[in-house]
């Protein structure tokens, strides 16, 4: 039960659209309570919390700035692929069609770009519900400030349980402190729209096996069937996410899929030999890979399950770190080059964000 009348805002109802929203992050995924819309198009998260003690006060504060940084990354289009899966259901729009069954006036270009503008700006209304919540609301706003949260509006929302004598359970949600409208300057475009500087493509050597030198007719025959295969692939593989780029051609017979930083990109192959396999992998080198894969790994058995593939990791190298997730299938599994192409295309769209 949310109170918007007493928001700051003019936000007014809010419509909740999932539980448990996964966020991915490096060191694993993290779980935001509640997402929920606002008529205006703004972007509720809400975090419940029992405050026991002060530690987790700092703690839920901690936890609801963070979910605010790493959702402002996301483009309507992550958000709109992670709610189909979250959800399992089929419309184009699902953020629009929970709002409109709410609201039946609305119209969805102005929504959606509200929405849009909602996650480029970290324009988000920020709830945390506990019960008996105490804190000082300038210690809150300095804390948010140092975190560059943008612009946010923080609610802290106490929620009361009475139970009367009937047995009926009485809830009382109210907000003990004002609000504080938290503000940080932002560099936008003519249509007001923040600017993102976005650093430059970084393109790894490729393997010395895939990047090889044509030096004999027969494998230069090899290479051009193999390029034309990645090409039928390039040309037919369809994304859900709406922001997906397509694939382009890295080398004799892998494809490379680009996926935003830190994660790089996915690579799909295909190998001959004694371990002939088709496949699609993502990499991660050094410290930094080495942190992001310990987080995939650890959340593993979520990350099966919501992309329905058989996922599994391969260590290459403890030192420097050098490891593999991905999903892979002995060419044999796959009668000819048509079912290899169907299956790359439908575990394409699976393993993409």
């Amino acid at each position: 039960m949310i109170v918007a009348d007493r928001l700051d805002g003019g936000g007014g109802d809010v419509v909740p659209l999932c539980r448990e929203l996964a966020i991915p992050r490096a060191g694993g995924t993290v779980f935001a309570d509640i997402l929920g819309v606002a008529r205006t198009g703004r972007l509720v998260v809400i975090e419940c919390k029992l405050w026991r003690n002060p530690q987790a006060r700092r703690e839920v504060l901690a936890q609801i700035v963070e979910y605010a940084a790493l959702l402002r990354r996301w483009s309507f289009g992550d958000l709109t692929a992670r709610l189909k899966r979250k959800l399992a259901i089929a419309e184009q729009n699902p953020i629009f069609e929970l709002a409109k069954a709410k609201w039946p006036e609305l119209e969805e270009a102005p929504f959606v770009d509200a929405v849009m503008r909602s996650l480029k700006l970290g324009d988000f209304q920020l709830i945390i519900a506990g019960d008996g919540i105490r804190s000082d609301t300038h210690a809150i706003a300095e804390h948010l400030n140092s975190q560059g949260a943008g612009l946010a509006q923080l609610t802290l929302l106490e929620i009361q349980l009475w139970q009367a004598a009937s047995g009926n359970l009485v809830v009382l949600p109210s907000v003990p402190l004002r609000t504080e409208v938290l503000q940080q300057r932002v560099l936008v475009n003519g249509d007001g729209m923040p600017l993102q500087l976005e650093a430059p493509e970084i393109v790894s050597a490729a393997s010395d096996e895939t990047m090889e030198s044509v030096v004999d007719p027969e494998r230069a025959n090899r290479r051009g069937v193999n390029r034309a295969f990645w090409q039928r692939f390039i040309d037919q593989v369809q994304f859900d996410h709406a922001d997906q780029l397509p694939p382009r051609h890295g080398g004799d017979n892998w494809v490379r899929i680009p996926l935003p930083e830190p994660l790089g990109w996915i690579t799909g192959f295909r190998s001959a030999g004694t371990r002939a396999e088709v496949g699609l992998f993502l990499t991660f080198h050094d410290e930094d890979g080495q942190n992001l894969f310990e987080g995939f790994h650890n959340d593993m058995a979520e990350l099966r399950s919501e992309s329905g593939l058989d996922l599994v990791t391969r260590l290459k190298s403890a030192a420097p770190f050098h490891a593999e997730l991905g999903v892979f299938r002995p060419r044999s599994d796959l009668a000819d080059d048509e079912q290899q192409l169907d299956w790359l295309c439908d575990a394409a769209n699976d393993l993409s964000p």
